[in-house]
């Protein structure tokens, strides 16, 4: 969990932009104290940042450095896979050409045998088309905190148990298995068998809070038998 939060705020702090310990946290999802924690954890893993003195000051990644070498867990980098198919496969026109070579050299640092894992991993994660206006009205950028649990669990077939505010703002406690991820650009949604009700479930991601793991796993279920509308609107990745 420490190194995620790291690797997140490396990432925030290399734009260039000059970031508070307030909006740090904010966009990273966690409390004040975690971000100083892991600008400490930077620090001394030899990452030069600026901090400008006062009140209103913020901190970046000093011009004079640079990144150092990119270290990965093993869910980092499932992550960071997925995340280079799901724009090969949008076709981004742009900064997109190349993609599928960078992916294959990835692919080449897991073990032989975890290899097979990440295809099926990728037939988990569906692909429709844009969200509509409503959703792209009211869509916000999901808890950081809460992510990194749900992705874990994910990868790992997981049972979790989590908050779900709905779209009237009625907050529910939800034992659900996180089955796949749908993508209507710019929305993600999880796909899950809920425990409690006995029947698929379809969240949006960014009304999931405090995501906590639990000693269950689960078998995968065809999508099919979750969400009529799966089939329909949504292809594999």
């Amino acid at each position: 969990m420490a190194r995620t939060v790291d690797t997140e705020l490396l990432g925030l702090l290399s734009d260039g932009e000059t970031w508070t310990g307030v909006r740090l946290a904010e966009r990273l999802g966690v409390g004040l104290r975690t971000v100083r924690r892991a600008v400490a954890r930077l620090r001394a893993d030899g990452v030069i940042l600026d901090a400008d003195a006062g009140r209103g000051g913020g901190l970046r990644l000093a011009r004079r450095t640079g990144v150092p070498r990119l270290r990965l867990e093993h869910d980092e980098a499932v992550g960071l896979l997925v995340a280079l198919a799901v724009v090969e496969s949008l076709g981004l026109p742009v900064l997109g050409t190349g993609l599928r070579p960078l992916r294959s050299k990835l692919a080449t640092t897991f073990r032989e045998q975890d290899r097979g894992s990440l295809g099926r991993l990728r037939r988990r994660i569906l692909l429709g088309g844009p969200a509509s206006p409503a959703v792209q009205a009211t869509w916000e950028h999901p808890k950081g905190s809460a992510m990194s649990a749900l992705q874990s669990a994910f990868v790992a077939r997981g049972v979790v148990r989590f908050h779900y505010r709905d779209g009237s703002h009625r907050s529910s406690s939800r034992l659900v298995e996180p089955q796949y991820l749908l993508l209507n650009h710019p929305a993600w949604y999880l796909l899950g068998y809920d425990r409690h009700r006995a029947a698929g479930r379809t969240f949006r991601l960014d009304r999931i809070e405090r995501v906590e793991s639990t000693a269950e796993t689960f078998q995968v279920r065809p999508a099919g038998s979750l969400s009529n509308d799966v089939q329909e609107w949504f292809q594999p990745l």
